[in-house]
């Protein structure tokens, strides 16, 4: 999974990076298809005593956004992952359950 950050008053460091980038793989398990490597957008922003952590990846011509916020950064990433998780894993039972089996034969009108 391909993942950009953007930090708003607030950069991260090689090293936290990498480790977010293992948080990243179970849901890019979920996510790829054939088409290609899913993307991730994360954003970062600190207001006051809160950190915001937003993940947005385009998935079937839909957009999974996952935000949360806590004083602790990593803890507020983790749960917006966390977050997206819960919707590709949603999404994919839809598109997984929606496929549309044989009809039922029609009773002959008399």
């Amino acid at each position: 999974m391909k993942v950009t950050y953007t930090g708003r008053h607030m950069d991260l460091s090689p090293a936290q990076a990498q480790n977010l980038q293992l948080e990243f793989e179970k849901v890019g398990k979920l996510l790829d298809n054939g088409r290609g490597e899913a993307q991730a957008h994360v954003v970062l922003s600190h207001e006051r005593h809160l950190n915001i952590a937003e993940v947005r990846v385009p998935y079937h011509n839909h957009e999974l956004v996952g935000q949360a916020s806590d004083v602790e950064l990593f803890t507020a990433i983790h749960a917006a992952v966390g977050k997206l998780e819960s919707q590709a894993i949603r999404v994919k039972a839809k598109w997984r359950d929606g496929k549309r089996g044989p009809k039922d034969e029609a009773e002959p009108i008399v």
